[in-house]
């Protein structure tokens, strides 16, 4: 069992890792596969590879078909959770319920069917809670987001609890729960995508909310370790440290020369622009993800969540957030995504690295 002391051997540990041509589940599928293990990606449709890139079998299929779940897990000992349908706003033909709920459990049920030994979800701060800067909630902390409920947010913590109960005992797996997730690779984009907004203009109307973030590749290593020495039936807040969203705009500005202006919104106009972007979302029907009640919520929420757990479990060491968001925004330049963006590269922390992700990796191995 997980956490018991037993060490894998990544030869001896084939894995497959849902949703490993998306962003998180790409840095893991890769991670796993350079420390040895073989790795199968369970994905609709394989990513674009690049030179460089480590050995991954692709296993084309539906998470939410059993034969595709079946035929995925069909030889390996662990599994990582990474495939999530994500998005803040209405959910009217309940693809929350279908991937996050149902397909996680029927995940869970065939993964205990083949043999597997070890599973690790990849869950979300929001099933977790808000502290304060003085006093951030940790993973015992009593939920209280109800400011940001949402199809989201319902679902993952209905999924985190069938990983974690384990249908019953019969597998627990390990939850990590990450801060905003930023580095390369963000093929949608997702997180990069706040960024880039933030670039397009000298002047920002930015709420005061704010976030712990974590750089992508150490969210990857958070995965295998978890995998590796995860306690079975816990979870694990994964992040670095807490930006506002002010701060994390300035680093923008830092690299790529706007925003230069900064201007706060006041907490007070957050219900009436709640009650708007809710009656927009509405009418839309989920159409623009950006625009709900809970996205516009979480503009204004400060989520001080604290991550000694993983970070004494895992060994973690977090980069400077300059060096995640100048390295996010080299790589959406040079893959295209924004191919116009000039960028300064920052002085404290972005040398060339040992690997080929950009990336110094903890000494912990």
């Amino acid at each position: 069992m997980i956490g018991q002391g037993r060490a894998i051997d990544p030869g001896e540990w084939p894995v497959l890792v849902t949703g490993a041509s998306g962003f998180v589940g790409g840095h893991v599928a890769r991670e796993l596969a350079r420390a040895g293990h073989r790795v199968r990606g369970l994905t609709r449709r394989p990513p674009v590879e690049r030179p460089g890139d480590p050995p991954i079998e692709w296993s084309v299929g539906d998470l939410r078909e059993a034969s595709d779940r079946r035929r995925a897990l069909a030889g390996v000992r662990g599994v990582i959770h990474s495939a999530s349908w994500v998005s803040l706003g209405s959910d009217p033909r309940g693809e929350g319920a279908s991937v996050n709920v149902e397909a996680t459990r029927g995940l869970l049920a065939d993964a205990i069917a083949s043999g597997v030994e070890r599973l690790v979800y990849t869950s979300t701060l929001h099933t977790l809670a808000a502290g304060t800067a003085e006093a951030p909630a940790d993973e015992s902390t009593p939920w209280n987001l109800e400011r940001v409920r949402s199809p989201y947010e319902r679902t993952k913590r209905e999924a985190e609890a069938i990983i974690l109960d384990g249908l019953g005992g019969s597998l627990p797996g390990v939850a990590l729960c990450p801060g905003m997730v930023i580095g390369p690779r963000d093929p949608k984009p997702t997180s990069t995508s706040l960024l880039l907004l933030m670039a397009r203009s000298p002047l920002a109307f930015l709420p005061g909310g704010g976030i712990p973030i974590v750089d992508a590749r150490v969210a990857a290593i958070a995965h295998r370790r978890a995998l590796e020495s995860g306690e079975p039936g816990q979870r694990y807040a994964l992040v670095g440290p807490y930006l506002s969203f002010a701060d994390l705009a300035r680093l923008v500005g830092r690299v790529t020369g706007w925003p230069r202006t900064i201007l706060p919104l006041p907490d007070l106009i957050e219900r009436p622009v709640c009650r708007a972007a809710g009656m927009v979302d509405r009418l839309s029907g989920g159409r623009w993800i950006e625009v709900s009640e809970a996205a516009v919520a979480g503009g204004f929420l400060r989520l001080h969540v604290r991550g000694d757990r993983a970070d004494r479990a895992f060994g973690l060491v977090h980069p400077p957030p300059i060096v995640s968001v100048y390295e996010a925004l080299e790589d959406a330049r040079r893959s295209g995504i924004a191919p116009r963006l000039r960028l300064r590269r920052p002085e404290d922390g972005t040398s060339p690295s040992a690997d080929q992700s950009g990336f110094v990796r903890s000494s912990s191995g």
